[in-house]
């Protein structure tokens, strides 16, 4: 059996995407679903489809027609390319695009969800606090999207004071979110940056709305509540 055909019973079709998470450290995006075969009558099991080595990601995510399309399946359709690296998953409102050094599909006995959304205040009073914040010499580390609680997760290395030696470690929280888009050359983000891999972040808080724009790409996340936080 070929490392290929390991996807031919594999039935995307009316599966449900929980989590898409990125991390830029390991070159890694894990996938978190649950797919069965609707054609058999093959219930839904909780799968991990991960690519590793990762070198490029690209994900549109329209939460609210995700959340809609959850009970009847929110996955259209998806192509997985062993030999290449890439899968792609087709969405009811998105699309997930992911290349790298291989692709892996595994059981998952339980949803691991990082999303903490207690940490996120009422209101939009966050937005103000990512639009003062300074980005100047920070690190991203990894990026979580949740579409089981409408939620975005990004995770960073913030500079102290405009200092390239005092990094500490941040949270940018996002609940109640409607879209988010990204389009990151992971494997440019992941190399040595002396003065980091941010670019700016720039915020509006009409639309509520934030964009990070990074080495050779970019985060959008547009959401009701937002927060910056220590971790």
């Amino acid at each position: 059996m070929t490392c290929q055909s390991k996807f031919d019973d594999v039935e995307f079709h009316d599966g449900v995407i929980n989590t898409v998470s990125v991390s830029i450290l390991e070159q890694l995006c894990e996938i978190d679903l649950g797919l069965g075969d609707y054609k058999v009558g093959r219930g839904r099991s909780a799968s991990l489809l991960s690519c590793k080595g990762l070198n490029s990601f690209f994900g549109r995510f329209g939460f609210l027609e995700l959340a809609d399309s959850a009970s009847f399946g929110n996955i259209q359709d998806g192509r997985v390319d062993v030999s290449g690296g890439s899968l792609r998953l087709y969405l009811a409102g998105g699309l997930v695009e992911a290349a790298g050094s291989g692709v892996e599909l595994d059981a998952r006995r339980e949803l691991v969800d990082p999303a903490v959304t207690s940490e996120i205040g009422v209101g939009s009073g966050g937005f103000t606090q990512i639009e003062e914040a300074d980005f100047l010499f920070s690190h991203l580390e990894s990026i979580h999207f949740s579409a089981a609680t409408n939620a975005c997760v990004i995770d960073l290395l913030m500079s102290a004071g405009g200092s390239t030696s005092d990094l500490y470690p941040v949270r940018m929280s996002f609940s109640r979110v409607t879209s988010c888009l990204a389009k990151l050359d992971v494997s440019e983000l992941a190399g040595e940056h002396r003065f980091g891999n941010v670019r700016s972040c720039i915020v509006s808080r009409k639309e509520k709305m934030v964009r990070m724009y990074v080495r050779d790409g970019f985060i959008e996340v547009v959401a009701a509540r937002a927060s910056l936080v220590r971790r």
